[in-house]
């Protein structure tokens, strides 16, 4: 008899460590889904035009000053901005972000994971003290935005980037060319009367924060000056959705340089199209370019010019720019999007590899566009 319950209580206690193994599983994947991660991919996949026209709820909520959690929690129920409860409530308990999350007012998605919900409320979110400058965008986008968000008059953001700029973060921009590239994107607390020349260095000294001495030690090391790499990362910023996917596609492009390969990257041709006609007709970005746009007579077309391009064709994010500093080690050469047409892509490092994968892609929904 006390054999039999000595078993039965090993039993429970193997059962036991099972669960208790099981819920430890779940609770370190839930918090290995950091917020600045999350945020990080859906904020490259909201941001691009190159992502499928979807229709996306949103909402707009106001977080009142003196709000304790469970009122945010369920002002953010109210308001479907997050499905349930618990998966924020385990976030906040294990993170102890009571006290980081602001009032303020919002605009969030439907059905956001909680993780990016709380990297808002703890950042300020998209507030009207914030204006988010995001990342991809040539110099009269940015102003564009400033301006529509009344915090500039357009005229003085062409006056204040024609000046003369002396700045750490332009030591290695040669001097014929714009600060295009080095205006960090980012969320900017402009009000009104933020000057035109007051929001150029606030982006600049942005930059040299950011894009620090050590980051610049190893460009140096990879045989690369900071605006090379600058360059090279606008090219991978407008290619890439995916965050992830940034030190891959940067060892694409860095691979074809060491090799002699024309770059061949689509943004380049976007950018070398634009004049005023084109943007008046297809924005600053064309979304489909014919075989007439891959032969225009540009030193930014990387399908008819070996190397990188005289200079950068947008403002990169800090995470495009550590891409290049710090690119995957692959033998790719190739890569097309995917199949599953989320925003990921298909590599190949042989051209054969990379006409299957060409097939593939035509074959689903999204390549069937083309």
């Amino acid at each position: 008899m006390l054999m039999v319950a000595r078993n039965q209580l090993i039993v429970a206690c193997i059962l036991m460590s099972i669960f208790l193994l099981g819920i430890g599983y779940w609770v370190i994947n839930t918090l290995a889904e950091t917020p600045e991660n999350i945020v990080a991919n859906i904020d490259g996949l909201s941001l691009r035009a190159k992502t499928l026209n979807q229709t996306i709820d949103t909402v707009e909520i106001n977080i009142p000053e003196g709000s304790d959690v469970e009122d945010i929690i369920q002002i953010l129920v109210n308001a479907e901005v997050i499905e349930g409860e618990s998966r924020f409530r385990i976030l906040m308990a294990f993170g102890n972000y009571g006290s980081e999350l602001q009032a303020g007012s919002y605009q969030f998605k439907k059905r956001m994971p909680a993780a990016e919900v709380i990297f808002f409320l703890r950042q300020g979110g998209i507030t009207s003290d914030l204006v988010r400058i995001p990342e991809g965008l040539r110099l009269m986008e940015v102003g564009q935005i400033l301006h529509d968000a009344e915090i500039i008059d357009i005229q003085d953001w062409q006056n204040a980037l024609s000046q003369d700029w002396l700045h750490i973060a332009l030591s290695s921009k040669p001097n014929d060319s714009s600060l295009l590239g080095y205006l960090l994107p980012a969320s900017y607390p402009f009000r009104e009367g933020t000057t035109a020349k007051m929001a150029i260095k606030s982006m600049l000294d942005a930059f040299s924060d950011q894009v620090s001495p050590e980051l610049m030690i190893l460009a140096g090391e990879n045989g690369m000056t900071l605006h090379e790499v600058v360059t090279l990362a606008s090219i991978v910023e407008r290619e890439v959705v995916l965050i992830e996917e940034m030190p891959v596609v940067a060892s694409v492009f860095i691979n074809r340089l060491k090799q002699d390969i024309l770059l061949g990257a689509d943004p380049t041709v976007q950018f070398a199209v634009s004049n005023r006609e084109s943007v008046g007709e297809h924005g600053w970005w064309k979304s489909y370019l014919t075989l007439e746009d891959l032969k225009v007579d540009s030193p930014y077309n990387t399908y008819l010019n070996l190397g990188l391009p005289p200079g950068p064709i947008a403002n990169p994010g800090i995470a495009a720019i550590e891409a290049v500093i710090k690119p995957a080690d692959t033998d790719y050469i190739y890569f097309v999007a995917s199949p599953e047409c989320d925003g990921s892509h298909l590599f190949s490092a042989s051209y054969s590899g990379h006409l299957r994968n060409v097939d593939k892609f035509k074959e689903s929904s999204c390549g069937a566009l083309y």
